[in-house]
């Protein structure tokens, strides 16, 4: 799977509570990732977001999006929705279901280049081994897309381009990763856990877990 490994770990910090536990788990000058806990009938207070997110939903739920109008955009996600909230107006959200909401907010924080970081196809995951890699979406400012690597499996070499990548586990992850001109390392976390590392680089991966592992990468370009 195209998973890349935590350079150096990820931080805890306090994040403005808006009517949900939240806590920033890694921040720098291209991204801020937050680990949400929205509680069932809790409104946030009137609130915007200064910056586009990625928004990876760990646990299905229900939220309400009131506007300053009143219009309310009800939302419904499954576990695992990955979803691209652009940054907006002044809202209201409030968990209208019955457990905790449970989300990654990846707020972007690096402008959109001039142009896309340049490709090889050859090292590009998405290409070349499209069975295990799928895009979600794509857009000036990232690249995201879910990744599956087989138990034993081992992925093919590929590069990640741009400035960085953050990678959310969705499953348990016992891995090496490999390079080519440096030392293998590994990468070991469970579900809902939050990776930083810089690029660009070229890798492989193999798991060594007991199970299926599946991970989204967010490239920030």
């Amino acid at each position: 799977m195209s998973r890349c490994p935590l350079l150096y770990p990820a931080f805890l910090a306090l994040a403005p509570l808006l009517g949900a536990q939240s806590v920033a788990v890694v921040e720098n000058a291209s991204v801020r990732v937050l680990e949400a806990l929205d509680h069932p009938h809790q409104k946030t207070a009137l609130h915007k977001h200064e910056f586009n997110r990625v928004m990876i939903y760990l646990t299905a739920g229900d939220l309400d999006v009131t506007a300053e109008d009143g219009h309310t955009d009800h939302q419904h996600w499954k576990a695992g929705d990955v979803a691209w909230s652009p940054a907006g107006a002044l809202h209201v959200s409030e968990n209208v279901g019955a457990a905790d909401l449970h989300i990654i907010e990846i707020e972007v924080r690096r402008p959109a280049p001039a142009a896309s970081p340049k490709r090889d196809p050859g090292l590009d995951p998405v290409a070349n081994d499209s069975k295990r890699n799928k895009l979600l979406f794509e857009n000036p400012q990232v690249r995201v897309f879910r990744s599956a690597l087989e138990v034993d499996g081992r992925e093919r070499w590929h590069e990640h381009t741009g400035v960085g990548r953050v990678v959310v586990a969705l499953t348990p992850l016992a891995a090496r990763v490999e390079y080519r001109k440096r030392q293998s390392t590994a990468m070991n976390g469970g579900p809902g856990d939050v990776f930083w590392s810089e690029g660009p680089v070229t890798h492989r991966a193999t798991n060594l877990g007991s199970r299926p592992a599946e991970v989204v990468v967010v490239e920030v370009k």
